[in-house]
């Protein structure tokens, strides 16, 4: 891939990130314009009141009451405060939007293999699977695994397609097993495991108290946000629960049936 190949690929990922982020809070941007005007015809108005509360208390003719414009200018100082702190406050909040979507476009882009030899990345299964990360030693990702098999059936009609991540431990070079020909809608194979490392490794530097050792995982919704994690293995006997079906009785209908739970 050519360096302009990679400009244009970040390109675009700057826009779905921007579009996304659009789609989640549609009335942000009108917001920050709102409140920014606020700030500074408030601003305007105070620096109108200095020479209003000069000529008060000098006793010009004409001029205001000092009271009148003591109020005035109290009034233009609480305006510009609540309005710059609602600024900021909205601004806070759109970074940290941007943090996470950003974060949730790389982990859509990694790449992975169904059980039938079908290579694609994550995001490729919106709309059609709730991917389920499983990461740690060998020995934890295969404790999961096994924790989930109770589970199999009710979490293969929710959509649950489950990535076996083994990254951490001195055994972190041994690839899990393949999937057979019937996983093939259960679990996947993560291919090029260090980006996959990377990704985690970038989550773990913004919770200082999470650690590797106790396991790592991450659940997406059918949209492709992540609608949990932590550390540990993942909650199957919950995600049982909470997730209504993709396909027989009580199966998903429509976004008013809360798919898949609190995000």
């Amino acid at each position: 891939m050519t360096p302009q190949d990679k400009e244009e690929l970040r390109k675009l990922e700057a826009d779905r990130i921007n579009l996304r982020s659009e789609a989640e809070a549609p009335f942000r941007s009108l917001r920050l314009v709102f409140y920014g005007f606020s700030v500074a015809s408030a601003g305007v108005a105070f620096l109108i009141s200095i020479p209003q509360l000069i000529g008060a208390t000098a006793g010009a003719p004409g001029a205001l009451q000092t009271d009148q414009v003591l109020q005035n200018i109290g009034i233009n100082l609480g305006a510009v405060a609540l309005f710059a702190w609602l600024f900021s406050q909205d601004w806070k909040a759109r970074d940290k939007q941007m943090a996470r979507l950003a974060r949730e476009e790389a982990l859509a882009g990694l790449p992975l293999q169904l059980a039938n030899g079908k290579r694609l990345r994550v995001g490729a299964l919106q709309g059609a699977s709730r991917v389920v990360i499983a990461a740690g030693t060998q020995q934890q990702v295969s404790e999961a695994l096994a924790a989930a098999e109770p589970y199999r059936e009710q979490l293969e009609r929710r959509g649950v397609l489950v990535v076996p991540l083994p990254v951490y431990g001195g055994d972190a070079a041994d690839a899990m097993p393949a999937p057979g020909r019937d996983e093939l809608r259960w679990r996947a194979q993560p291919l090029q495991p260090a980006s996959w490392r990377e990704w985690f490794d970038a989550q773990l530097a913004l919770a200082p108290n999470a650690v590797p050792e106790r396991g790592l995982y991450v659940g997406l919704r059918l949209d492709g946000r992540v609608r949990a994690s932590g550390m540990g293995q993942p909650p199957w006997a919950r995600f049982a629960v909470e997730l209504a079906p993709l396909e027989g009785e009580g199966k998903w209908t429509g976004f008013m049936d809360g798919f898949d739970g609190k995000v």
